[in-house]
């Protein structure tokens, strides 16, 4: 039976057990994250790897022929004259490893072609004026004006093919920008070079360059799918943007996530119900050590804690505490007449009436047996107290009821005022009851009387 402060709020329990859970699971929702995070981070790392691979591939292949430009622009600069077979004897030479990726090499002077090599099926650039042509007069452009080396394509070429075009200015000691130099590389060639390296890598490869960045070059982005990694290659010079993804696709850490998850929610929920049992526990321990496992009133152990509490109380506030001792008359003869079975039954109902009878602030103890207390703090004095008592002792005539127990249950009451009465807990309890045995032999005298009065047979 639950009396006035609660020892366990059933309520408090559960939301206590709700933020446990929320907190693990908080907690944990938490680590999973740091978890999914790591794994993705480790999966960019490997792509990452991968990437650094393809590209230095890819800036070895450009750089590569990047270099065999720059060597033909310093034998122009020591060789203006540009002497045909002299020099056509030196390309020979120069490009004789890379004649599978290079197309020719021409020269402008200011912006026109003014010389090709080789000169079969390059002779229809010569005198174009580039500056003129849409797709590579902004470039030969910078190239001039800006005198610095660029990287550009896929374009199409005066020839009619697709090729990537390294162009350097020539620039004279004497007299300053005089034209420019180019070689010209085979699309098709410089397409599967990266493609094989993409392959290599294991990655799926989508290129764009800087004139066109919506549309890739080289590979799809429906192949590379959504949310790649991008990267650039070399923004002076190449100025390609990469998106990449790895070729087997990404690892698949839904099932991980998911898995991981709905765990931590079961160990959460369990932590909390583990929570809520662990605080039923405790207040049913507490219970059981302060309350009567029979009428649900405070036993006699808890009447040391509260009365030290309540006296205390008392004093430092300068109130008055009403005790009240009470028996029940004649139950030995009901447990002689009618069995322990109806005695337990008597002393549950009487907890009932006793603990319906008090009001908010006051205890009920059953101290043993037939034996109960009433503590009322904050009592406003000795009538008061005796009213109390009046309406108790009226309690059990009108609402005492036992099923099949015919007999109503008369009590004796005894009281005791702090402090005038006593300053401790023991002199009010021997006051209280001395009272309540001086009410039970008045209620016995009252009894005899009555027999006596009765006509005799």
């Amino acid at each position: 039976m639950d009396q006035n402060k609660s020892l366990f709020k059933k309520k408090l329990a559960i939301i206590i057990s709700i933020v446990v859970s929320l907190f693990l699971l908080t907690v944990f929702l938490l680590i999973i994250g740091m978890f999914m995070n790591n794994l993705k981070q480790q999966e960019m790392l490997k792509t990452t790897d991968k990437f650094i691979n393809f590209k230095s591939q890819v800036e070895h292949l450009v750089f590569t022929n990047k270099t065999l430009v720059q060597g033909f622009e310093a034998y122009v600069l020591m060789n203006p004259a540009l002497d045909e077979s002299e020099a056509n004897t030196y390309l020979n030479n120069l490009l004789s490893k890379n004649e599978n990726q290079i197309r020719n090499i021409g020269v402008c002077q200011d912006t026109t072609i003014i010389w090709n090599y080789p000169k079969e099926g390059n002779t229809a650039a010569i005198g174009v004026d580039l500056a003129k042509v849409d797709s590579q007069k902004e470039l030969v452009l910078k190239v001039k004006n800006e005198q610095v080396p660029i990287f550009q394509g896929p374009v199409e070429l005066v020839q009619g093919e697709t090729g990537f075009i390294i162009r350097l200015p020539i620039v004279r000691k004497d007299s300053g920008y005089w034209g420019q130099i180019s070689i010209v590389l085979k699309g098709d060639s410089i397409i599967d070079e990266i493609n094989a390296y993409a392959e290599a890598a294991g990655l799926n490869v989508a290129i764009f360059n800087d004139q066109n960045k919506t549309v890739p070059f080289f590979g799809s982005m429906s192949v590379v799918g959504e949310s790649p990694l991008t990267f650039d290659v070399d923004p002076d010079f190449i100025d390609w943007q990469v998106a990449v993804s790895p070729k087997e696709g990404r690892e698949n850490n839904q099932l991980i996530f998911w898995g991981t998850t709905i765990l931590a929610v079961l160990i959460a929920a369990g932590a909390g119900l583990l929570t809520f049992r662990a605080l039923k526990t405790n207040y049913q321990l507490r219970i059981i050590s302060s309350h009567d496992s029979l009428t649900g009133l405070y036993n006699r152990h808890y009447l040391n804690e509260y009365q030290t509490m309540v006296l205390a109380s008392a004093k430092r506030n300068n109130r008055r505490v009403g005790f009240m001792s009470m028996d029940l008359n004649h139950f030995k003869n009901i447990n002689d007449t009618y069995g322990h079975n109806v005695g337990d039954l008597v002393l549950a109902e009487t907890g009932r009436v006793l603990f319906e009878s008090t009001r908010i602030g006051e205890a009920v103890f059953r101290l043993g047996g037939d034996e109960f207390l009433i503590i009322m703090p904050d009592i406003e004095d000795r009538n008061a107290l005796l009213e109390a008592r009046e309406r108790l002792a009226d309690s059990f005539k009108s609402e005492f009821q036992l099923a099949d127990y015919p007999a109503k249950i008369a009590v004796s009451i005894g009281t005791a005022l702090y402090p005038e009465d006593g300053d401790n807990i023991d002199v009010l309890l021997q006051i209280a009851d001395e009272e309540m045995y001086a009410d039970k032999r008045k209620q016995k005298m009252k009894q005899t009387e009555k027999r006596s009065e009765q006509p005799s047979g």
